[in-house]
């Protein structure tokens, strides 16, 4: 069926089918249990379909992730199958990681820098979540690549992108064991040594774009990712060779505006690249300037 999720600024989630002229169902995200009340609405930050779009996750800006199940037409105030407090800054974006629709990987902000959250939602609570410390001042995108596309078949990479424009990419088996793994930085050369090494990355480029890393999307059935940012450009990279293969500079202009934040208060942002979608023969981007682009891969 042609359906697609609208999160929202009043902690609601809106279940659409093209063609229709209401809603499908509606989704309530409760406040976080560790906020007391006069509650603040917390606007949704991501909306991510499940492998088989009988679930979706969400992340919303009190730092809360929640999975919902999709199989509810027709229903209102629907409340969420799994909820977890993962960070307690925000959560900012949210994917799934295995086929099973049971494991989540989130990007967010805590003040102890773990900054990245891998949720088993089956698991017991108490072992259910690994996080990694990485990207200081937030990590505000994550993308996973195929399963096929890693250091093995069941253990896919996940690339992550940072506040102060930093990219990292991370194998999902370290990041659920703990163990350590050579790194690999920009300029090619390995290393044991360094933090980002210390929380699994495989390797890591400080300085990927010059603005916040706004936008990760992995393209299928390869090792190629783009990356958009706070400053409009946009670029393609090869996770396994670690380098850039092509950079669309200013794609869509910055613009600046007022945005409530999850205390309900106005907060100043500036929105260059807001979204990327890849498609057949290329990508789509939508950015603070009110357009949207088509952009063949295959011309570049």
């Amino acid at each position: 069926m042609p359906l697609f999720l609208v999160g929202s600024s009043n902690t609601h989630i809106y279940l659409w089918e093209f063609g229709k002229d209401r809603a499908t169902a509606t989704y309530g995200v409760l406040p976080a249990a560790n906020v007391p009340p006069p509650y603040a609405l917390a606007s949704i930050s991501s909306v991510q379909f499940g492998p088989c779009g009988h679930r979706f996750a969400s992340a919303a800006l009190d730092g809360t992730v929640c999975t919902w199940q999709s199989e509810v037409g027709g229903r209102s105030n629907v409340y969420p199958v799994e909820s977890s407090i993962c960070f307690n800054g925000f959560a900012s974006d949210v994917e799934y990681i295995s086929s099973s629709g049971s494991i989540v990987a989130a990007s967010g902000c805590s003040s102890s820098g773990a900054n990245v959250v891998v949720w088993d939602t089956l698991a017991p609570p108490s072992t259910s979540q690994a996080s990694i410390n990485c990207h200081e001042g937030g990590s505000r995108s994550i993308s996973v690549f195929d399963n096929d596309i890693g250091s093995g078949s069941i253990s896919p990479m996940i690339v992550t992108g940072g506040k102060n424009g930093d990219i990292g990419l991370h194998d999902f088996r370290y990041i659920a064991t703990g163990k350590m793994k050579k790194q690999r930085n920009g300029d090619g050369r390995s290393s044991t040594d360094g933090d980002q090494n210390k929380n699994g990355m495989l390797w890591y480029i400080p300085k990927a774009h010059l603005g916040s890393v706004t936008k990760i999307s992995t393209i299928p059935r390869t090792s190629l990712f783009l990356t958009g940012s706070k400053d409009g450009d946009v670029k393609l990279w090869d996770a396994k060779a670690a380098k850039l293969i092509h950079h669309w500079p200013k794609l869509h202009e910055r613009h600046t505006f007022l945005q409530p934040n999850s205390r309900g208060y106005g907060g100043i942002i500036r929105a260059g690249v807001t979204d990327i979608q890849v498609c057949p023969n290329g990508f789509i981007t939508c950015g603070g300037d009110g357009t949207v682009k088509f952009v063949s891969l295959r011309d570049s």
